[in-house]
C-alpha cells in the first residue's frame, strides 16, 4: 500500500489595506512634480478644512495615478528583490512559460520553460546582483546605503523565524479570538485601557500666564522643519508623507506656513488628532498575547512639521539641563550607557561596591495629565500663545488600531505624551522639572 503525505506549506500573510507606493517617489519625482504642479493650491481665504481637504485630495489622486497602489490581498513574500533591474525582471517574467507547458504538456514547451528558468537564475545571480552589491558597498558610509543593507538582512532573516506573523489574539479571559471583529475589538479594549488609566495625583496649582506677543510662522521656519524630517517613513491616517512637501520646495513651504497660521488663528486643526496604532511583536513572549506587542503610533507628517516649528521656538525659551540624554542634539542615551559602563569598570578595578538605581519612566510618558503640562510650560515662562498652540495638538486626540485583521474603531487618548511628537522633548522636560 502506498502512503502519500502532503507537507503543509507555509502561508504567507496577505495585505489587508491598500497603500500608495510612496517608496517609488524618489525614482519618479520628476513625473510626480510635473503632474501636481499644474494644480493651484487653495486660496488662503478658504477655511482650514477646505484648504486641507482639497490639497490632500489632489496629492493623493496624483500619487495614485503616478505611483500606483498596492494590491489588496496580495501575499507578502519575503524576497531580496531590491537589486532586480529591468533585465532581471524581464527574465523572471519569462518564467510564465510554465503556465503554457502546464496546459499543453508538450515536451517542446517544457524545454522552453526550463531554458527560461535557467536564464532567470543566471540573471538573478549574475552581473546585476554583483553590480548592485558593489553599489551598496560604495554607499555603506551613507545613511541610504546603511538602510539598504539592513533591509536585505531583515528580508533574509524573517523567513527563518518559526513565527513571524499571526492574526489571532487572546481575549482578556485567555480565550483565543479568530473573528476579525472580535480581534479588532480586543486590540481596541487593550489599548483603550492602557492609554486611559489615570493615577491619583495632588491638585495641580495655578500658575500665572505670560501674555507676550509671538510672531507668525514663516516659510523659512517651515523649510528648516522639513529639512529635519526623515524620508521614507510610514505615513499616518492621511497617507501623505513629508517627502511630498520636500519635493514642492518653496511652494509647499509657503502654503504650509499659510495653513499653520490659519490653524492658530481659527483655533482648530484638521483631522490630524487621529493616529494609527500598529502593534509590533517584541520578539519574545506569547505571540497571541497583546502584552507581547509594542504599540507604534503613526501620526500625520504635516502635523509633525508644525510641531517641529513649535519645538524650535520652545527650545529658545526652555533651557535643557546638560544632564539630559536622549531627544537632544549630540547626546543620546548611548552616552549615558557608556558612562555607566565606565563607572562599573572603575569600581571593579578598585574592588569597590557600586549601587545603581534605575527608574521606570513609563508613568512620566503615559500617565502625565495635560493640565500638568500646561502648568509646567507657564512656569518656564513660555508665552501663553505657545501654550495654546500646544493645546491644539492635544485637543481630543484619538487613535485607531491597524493589524492583520484590519482597522478598528477610534478610542480616546486623553492623557500622556505621544512619544513620536517632535515637540515631546521640550514638553516632557518641562513636566520632569516640576
Amino acid at each position: 500500500m502506498d502512503l502519500k503525505i502532503s507537507r503543509l506549506r507555509k502561508r504567507h500573510p496577505r495585505t489587508e489595506t491598500q497603500r500608495i507606493k510612496w517608496w517609488d517617489l524618489k525614482d519618479r519625482k520628476e513625473i510626480f512634480f510635473a503632474s501636481v504642479a499644474p494644480f493651484a493650491l487653495p486660496h488662503p481665504t478658504r477655511s482650514v478644512e477646505e484648504m486641507w481637504s482639497s490639497t490632500s485630495s489632489v496629492i493623493r489622486l496624483t500619487a495614485e495615478n503616478t505611483l500606483g497602489k498596492t494590491t489588496l490581498g496580495k501575499p507578502k513574500v519575503q524576497k531580496a528583490t531590491w537589486y532586480w533591474d529591468e533585465e532581471v525582471q524581464a527574465a523572471i517574467r519569462d518564467k510564465s512559460k510554465y503556465k503554457l507547458w502546464w496546459r499543453t504538456r508538450q515536451p517542446d514547451d517544457r524545454d522552453v520553460y526550463l531554458a527560461a528558468k535557467r536564464e532567470a537564475k543566471k540573471a538573478r545571480q549574475g552581473k546585476a546582483k554583483s553590480d548592485r552589491y558593489k553599489a551598496v558597498y560604495d554607499m555603506l558610509d551613507t545613511r541610504e546605503g546603511d538602510r539598504a543593507v539592513h533591509r536585505l538582512v531583515r528580508a533574509r532573516h524573517r523567513p527563518t523565524l518559526d513565527m513571524e506573523h499571526t492574526k489571532i489574539v487572546k481575549g482578556a479571559d485567555g480565550a483565543v479570538l479568530r473573528r476579525p471583529g472580535q480581534i479588532l475589538e480586543r486590540w481596541r479594549e487593550y489599548y483603550n485601557h492602557l492609554c486611559n488609566e489615570e493615577f491619583c495625583h495632588p491638585p495641580i496649582p495655578t500658575v500665572p500666564s505670560v501674555e507676550d506677543p509671538v510672531l507668525p510662522i514663516t516659510a523659512v521656519e517651515v523649510s528648516v522643519a522639513l529639512v529635519k524630517m526623515k524620508s521614507n517613513k510610514a505615513t499616518g491616517r492621511d497617507d501623505i508623507p513629508a517627502d511630498v512637501w520636500k519635493l514642492l520646495r518653496d511652494r509647499g513651504s509657503v502654503w504650509l506656513a499659510t495653513l499653520f497660521n490659519k490653524i492658530v488663528a481659527e483655533g482648530r486643526t484638521v483631522v490630524w488628532q487621529t493616529s494609527v496604532t500598529v502593534p509590533v511583536w517584541k520578539g519574545k513572549g506569547d505571540i497571541a498575547d497583546c502584552t507581547s506587542y509594542r504599540p507604534i503610533r503613526l501620526l500625520c507628517h504635516t502635523m509633525k512639521v508644525f510641531e517641529r516649528v513649535l519645538e524650535a521656538r520652545l527650545t529658545k525659551i526652555v533651557s535643557v539641563s546638560l544632564n539630559q540624554c536622549g531627544f537632544v542634539k549630540d547626546c543620546s542615551t548611548i552616552d549615558a550607557i557608556h558612562a555607566v559602563r565606565i563607572l562599573l569598570e572603575k569600581h571593579r578595578e578598585k574592588d569597590r561596591s557600586v549601587h545603581l538605581a534605575f527608574l521606570d519612566l513609563e508613568k512620566a510618558f503615559d500617565r502625565v495629565p495635560h493640565e500638568l503640562l500646561w502648568m509646567s510650560m507657564r512656569s518656564h515662562r513660555v508665552p501663553e500663545e505657545y501654550v495654546r498652540w500646544t493645546k491644539l495638538l492635544y485637543a481630543k486626540p484619538t487613535s485607531v488600531v491597524r493589524c492583520a485583521a484590519g482597522t478598528g474603531r477610534p478610542f480616546p487618548v486623553p492623557e500622556g505624551f505621544t512619544t513620536v511628537h517632535p515637540s515631546h522633548p521640550c514638553c516632557s522636560y518641562c513636566a520632569w522639572t516640576r
